[in-house]
């Protein structure tokens, strides 16, 4: 049997490990995963989680796709495509392939191949996305039907299909262009899930601050967890 898949896509707003540990808890709980990186989101990246250094220059290399799949229009040589999991794999331990050593886990797929198949309606197997985080020029795209990208063509498909589309904004303070921009998406039928963390549940770590975030995205949607402490009255 298919698993039932979603898209997590990271743009170049702070907050990118929330990113992260909602790929690695989609995968605990057993779902694929379409992983996809915007170009400032690796720069974004690079400063926040010291991750991806050296040279990512060969990155620009999609801009000049023609194939017809991802592995055909970039080849590892051409843009370091493997490095891409090996950096996260390191990172965060988490592994693109099963016990079997199939990619079953997650798929990373490069923001300029429009042609993947979460750009269209009839991927059935795909239940929903979240952009987190997103920057408000991504957001902007999106609320405007762009399609430029990857990230904003995949959170359209999830709009005109009538799926679970999240946006995580990190932005502050918000002018009147971001708010607008926010109650367009939100009247489309996204949810809009800024990463503000509750303290109720007495955080002791950055990893509950974080884990309280991802937890409100699982709940969004509406998949079971207990990775964040809920309210109870008597704290």
């Amino acid at each position: 049997m298919k698993k039932k898949a979603y898209v997590v896509a990271i743009t170049g707003a702070s907050g990118s490990i929330y990113g992260f540990r909602l790929l690695e808890e989609l995968i605990k709980h057993d779902f694929y995963v379409y992983l996809i990186i915007s170009k400032p989101a690796f720069r974004v990246i690079r400063n926040e989680l010291d991750m991806f250094g050296g040279s990512f220059e060969g990155l620009d290399a999609y801009n000049n796709y023609t194939g017809k799949t991802a592995d055909a229009a970039f080849p590892a040589s051409a843009y370091n495509r493997d490095a891409v999991y090996d950096e996260i794999k390191s990172k965060f331990n988490i592994d693109s392939k099963n016990k079997d050593g199939d990619k079953n886990n997650y798929e990373y797929l490069d923001e300029m191949f429009i042609e993947a198949k979460i750009s269209s309606g009839s991927a059935a197997d795909v239940k929903g996305m979240a952009v987190v985080p997103c920057s408000m020029g991504s957001l902007s795209r999106i609320a405007n039907g762009v399609s430029g990208n990857l990230i904003e063509r995949a959170s359209d498909v999830m709009l005109k299909e009538r799926k679970k589309l999240i946006i995580c904004p990190r932005e502050t303070p918000l002018n009147d262009i971001h708010l607008k921009n926010m109650l367009s998406l939100s009247r489309a039928g996204a949810v809009i899930l800024p990463p503000t963390p509750a303290f109720y549940n007495r955080p002791e770590s950055i990893d509950d601050i974080i884990n309280f975030i991802i937890g409100k995205i699982m709940d969004a949607f509406e998949i079971e967890n207990n990775i964040y402490k809920r309210w109870n009255p008597n704290y």
